[in-house]
């Protein structure tokens, strides 16, 4: 289950930072609640409806998963650090977190239900 989640987080970032909207809707649970760093949230729809329109665009995305934490046979909890070089709202900002992502098995095939980052302090 590690290497998968992990192979899962890898392909969810870097279709991120390709502006890929059909990779992430196979990733993406219906119900999801993405919260950003900023402490906004958004849903799938939401969420993919910002990277279609150009309003949220990674320009470059870093990230480590460190860890994976079985939650039952359908279930974990990837936990990790993230940074991004993004444009928001017609701003340029980097933002850097903790990460928590917790994954689902949906119809046989899993899909991150919930993204939680802690925004990490500037140095």
């Amino acid at each position: 289950m590690q290497d998968e989640i992990k192979g899962l987080e890898a392909r969810r970032y870097a279709a991120m930072q390709a502006g890929d909207v059909a990779a992430l809707r196979e990733l993406l649970s219906e119900h999801l609640v993405y919260s950003h760093s900023d402490a906004t949230q958004d849903t799938r729809e939401s969420y993919l409806a910002t990277l279609t329109s150009g309003s949220l665009r990674y320009h470059a995305v870093r990230y480590e998963t460190k860890a994976v934490l079985p939650a039952g046979p359908d279930a974990a909890v990837a936990l990790g650090t993230m940074g991004a070089d993004i444009h928001r709202d017609g701003a340029e900002k980097t933002i850097g977190a903790m990460t928590c992502a917790v994954w689902t098995r949906e119809d046989g095939a899993w899909r991150l239900l919930a993204y939680q980052p802690t925004a990490l302090p500037r140095k």
